[in-house]
């Protein structure tokens, strides 16, 4: 006698829903830190998801977050007319720090930040018609 067994076992899938994250309904941009927290490009803001929580962080202009990358302990996001990091606090709360502001740059009007790379100690910030690269060992 013989059996033939076959199976397949599909990964758990969860919907997760405005409601439950408490923040806009259009989402951007992912990624993911090297303690596995989720950071998430959001329409209402920064997303911050541990496993269990959600926390929103709004940019100072409180404009859309339109990419996210994170980097060691920072959480780099380009967003409209702004890009910049976030690094938590000594209470765990994350805190902006925009780069536009502290390096003085000036962008295009009505500039927003699609995409965020990091290659050989630079971070690449992409907006639809330039290109800024950020040495933040050399802050310049």
């Amino acid at each position: 006698m013989c059996f033939i067994l076959k199976a397949q076992e599909l990964p758990p899938i969860s919907i997760i829903t405005p409601q439950q994250y408490a923040a806009e309904n259009q989402n951007w941009d992912i990624s993911q830190n090297q303690n596995n927290l989720i950071y998430i490009a959001n329409n209402g803001g920064l997303l911050e998801y541990n496993g269990a929580e959600w926390k929103l962080y709004a940019v100072p202009n409180n404009s859309i977050v339109r990419s996210v990358k994170a980097i060691g302990d920072k959480v780099f996001t380009g967003s409209f007319m702004d890009f910049g990091y976030w690094q938590k606090n000594a209470l765990g709360v994350l805190e902006y720090y925009s780069l536009r502001e502290s390096l003085n740059l000036q962008l295009v009007d009505g500039e927003q930040f699609w995409n965020i790379e990091n290659i050989d100690g630079w971070v690449i910030f992409q907006s639809l018609s330039r290109i800024y690269l950020i040495n933040l060992e050399k802050k310049k």
